[in-house]
């Protein structure tokens, strides 16, 4: 066992070493830090406020629409520029008040909002019912929106008045309000798309606009003059740029050429920590990194063979091997500080003697099956699959590891063309962003092509329960079953870590990675 470890912790040295080596941002951007500060910017409009916040981040953005995407480098860019109904707090997970003043469930189908009387947009339109019947009629559309499914029991949106408008469900939902709390249904503008302006999506209500995107470069918001609220942004612009080799961020984190690093690589935490101008922030986190499997393709529509796969890989291992200890293993599919979530089940544990007979119970012999493992070509999926080539060689199975950009790899999913897969799932407080939208059937991000009909209906009454103990109970025999199933291997819930300039105030920041930068800012000396 201890040679065994040594081999996975010697890998994930090597490619810790190679993303070190490298002297060149992706973008073009210097990479000259070596610890030497970080540097004091311009001041800004608003004085001790440094200008400009530009934060580093691991990949580029790729979609201005927020109806047309649910990823989270986006939506840390609509969290600037758009606001939704409700608000979901970082620390409580609570829905509060943002564009809506207050709301009520009439009944079991009729849920009513009071909208705020005083907002704009950031062309200076006011904000009224008409914007947000206009929004969620096209966001009910799917052939206008990309994330109808995550209204599939709302029926109608309706203005009642100027300042009221009611949902209409076909059903009570437990998570209607976390729905509309997501970015990707924040409230668009009917007027800026009734005067036929380009991008008219880029129109909102938050506390800054957007300027500008170079793909691969930057992308640039300002103030919004126009901002509605008593708490406007301070500084004068955030510019996210993408520097996507993680080394790379931190030498310009350590130059002053970047404020906030984000993901940067454990093995250089130290070395930041050390840096009297550097704050590195650890919180718990909720992504959840998991081995796939294509349910609907030989050979893992095999149940035994899933089991198998899951029984050789010990996840405590690569947790200290590629995080350092910076994350937490499960048993469970449900995102770690999701309601009902529940571990106790027996699961698949790491024991190389049961995955070898599961893989003969399977109808296979050692030495007999190769497959496929599909993963992005980045961090920490290219420090995790030679450790899964690793642990699979041990029960003879061959994989061969093929590396995609992540829109290249969501789309080979999409299209199951895959065998296994590495990929992550954030989740705040939705148990439907898991058993919908992970595992029903036909669902878009259902990359395991997974269809049972039981967890298609558990999954509806999960949603739908409103006895709060019934519907715990129902949450954990699907756990149960879906670690049975085996659809994925969850392999750990990672610590949110971000280095950051010491003199940075106002972050509000989720486990996940959906921060929102409104408030932030840095403060000069």
């Amino acid at each position: 066992m201890k040679r065994i470890l040594a081999m996975l912790l010697a890998l994930v040295m090597v490619f810790a070493l190679v993303a070190c080596g490298s002297g060149n941002n992706s973008d073009g951007g210097s990479s000259s830090g070596s610890g030497s500060g970080t540097a004091k910017g311009e001041e800004g409009s608003i004085p001790g406020v440094q200008k400009t916040l530009t934060i580093g981040i691991a990949s580029d953005i790729n979609e201005l629409d927020p109806q047309q995407q649910n990823d989270q480098i986006n939506n840390n860019c609509f969290a600037l520029t758009h606001q939704t109904l409700v608000f979901l707090t970082n620390d409580t997970n609570e829905q509060v008040a943002c564009l809506a003043e207050s709301w009520d469930w009439i009944d079991d189908t009729h849920l009513q909002f009071k909208l705020v009387e005083n907002a704009c947009f950031s062309t200076g339109e006011p904000f009224t019912a008409d914007d947000v019947v206009f929004t969620y009629t096209k966001a009910l559309d799917p052939e206008q929106s990309a994330v109808a499914a995550t209204l599939s029991l709302v029926e109608s949106v309706n203005k009642i008045d100027d300042y009221t408008v009611e949902f209409v469900t076909k059903s009570y939902s437990n998570e209607l309000l976390s729905v509309l709390a997501g970015y990707p249904l924040s409230i668009l503008s009917k007027a800026a798309y009734d005067s036929g302006m380009d991008q008219p999506y880029t129109v909102g209500t938050g506390r800054y606009k957007f300027v500008e995107w170079k793909e691969g470069q930057y992308v640039k918001f300002e103030r919004n003059e126009n901002f509605w609220g008593d708490d406007p942004g301070k500084a004068d612009e955030i510019i996210f740029k993408p520097i996507l080799e993680s080394a790379s961020r931190v030498a310009a984190l350590q130059s002053g050429d970047i404020d906030v690093c984000i993901d940067p690589p454990i093995n250089m935490l130290e070395t930041l920590k050390a840096d009297e101008n550097v704050t590195v922030h650890n919180q718990a986190g909720t992504r959840l990194f998991y081995l796939g499997f294509n349910c609907e393709k030989a050979p893992f529509d095999n149940q035994t063979l899933r089991q198998a796969i899951a029984c050789a890989i010990n996840r405590e291992e690569i947790i200290q091997g590629v995080l350092s200890g910076y994350g937490q293993a499960q048993t469970t599919v449900v995102n770690r500080g999701v309601w009902s979530f529940y571990d106790e089940m027996e699961g698949f544990d790491y024991d190389v003697d049961r995955a070898k007979q599961l893989l003969s119970e399977a109808g296979y012999s050692e030495g007999e099956l190769t497959v496929d493992l599909y993963i992005a070509n980045g961090s920490p999926y290219t420090s995790i699959a030679p450790i899964i080539q690793n642990y699979l060689s041990a029960i003879g199975v061959t994989v061969k590891v093929n590396q995609f950009d992540e829109a290249t790899l969501k789309s080979e999913c999409q299209s199951g063309n895959q065998q296994m897969f590495l990929w992550r799932w954030n989740v705040i407080d939705r148990l439907d962003e898991i058993y919908t939208e992970l595992f029903s059937t036909d669902y878009p991000t259902n990359y395991h092509q997974y269809s049972d009909p039981y967890v298609d209906e558990m999954a509806v009454k999960v949603l739908t329960e409103k006895d709060k103990e019934t519907r715990q109970q129902l949450s954990q025999d699907l756990q149960t079953y879906l670690v049975e199933a085996c659809p994925q291997v969850p392999l750990y819930v990672a610590d949110l870590v971000i280095a950051y300039n010491k003199n940075l105030q106002g972050t509000y920041l989720f486990g996940g990675g959906n921060h929102n930068w409104s408030w932030a800012y840095v403060a000069l000396d």
